[in-house]
């Protein structure tokens, strides 16, 4: 619960509740909104009625300008990862994850891109972090490509998104012995025009989360303490 209450911490010392979209990135509308007021995004997996995660959502702005950082939750309040994006650019900037020991990680980034600027254009992000022992680490890769624009239903309104195709590949690797395990996933994700991420499924349908509720930081916190 210590990063629990750290990212609380963090963003009520920034929420003078603004809004801005500075962003030069052609897709930007379709991310999440720059507002220093926390949001928290409640998505269930329909295929798993049971099973929740939350997206915390706050923007800040520090000597390095305006960021947009996303904190991902599971059901029982445990922060899990949290990503560090650049207002203008919308690349990731920081990766955070609680690694096995459940201790706050800083990756290392050795490709920062997340949305793609154009239709089949590949935006390649790599992240490096601890593995499960002391002796291995994890290596993320996940190309993602811009696909067709659909018309989807978000909560009760009929929204404009984009479609990304993702390709990730999980390393978990022994550099000393220079064992490693692979595995794949292939997922599909709509980001809605005004709102950001609303779905995502991995496309051997083994779960397929749909946002269900945006909530105030107040709510989901009693939300989660009940």
């Amino acid at each position: 619960m210590r990063v629990f209450y750290f990212g609380i911490l963090f963003s009520v010392l920034y929420s003078c509740s603004t809004s801005d979209s500075d962003s030069s990135h052609p897709y930007s509308e379709y991310f999440y909104n720059y507002d220093t007021v926390p949001k928290v995004y409640r998505y269930r997996d329909i295929i798993h009625g049971l099973n929740e995660q939350f997206h915390r959502v706050y923007g800040i702005e520090d000597s390095e300008g305006k960021h947009i950082v996303v904190e991902r939750y599971v059901q029982d309040g445990r922060l899990t990862e949290a990503f560090n994006f650049n207002l203008d650019s919308l690349n990731v900037m920081d990766h955070m994850v609680v690694n096995a020991l459940g201790e706050n990680e800083k990756a290392t980034l050795y490709k920062d891109d997340f949305l793609p600027k154009a239709k089949g254009e590949a935006a390649i992000f790599t992240s490096k972090f601890s593995g499960i022992t002391d002796s291995t680490v994890f290596l993320m890769e996940v190309n993602r490509k811009l696909s067709d624009m659909k018309m989807r239903k978000i909560l009760s309104d009929s929204s404009e998104c984009i479609t990304l195709e993702e390709n990730a590949i999980y390393t978990l690797l022994n550099p000393f012995t220079k064992q490693e395990s692979q595995q794949r996933l292939e997922t599909v994700s709509y980001f809605a025009k005004g709102v950001g991420l609303v779905t995502w499924y991995d496309t051997k349908k083994r779960s397929h989360f749909e946002l269900e509720e945006i909530l105030s930081q107040e709510k989901w916190i009693k939300l989660i303490s009940e």
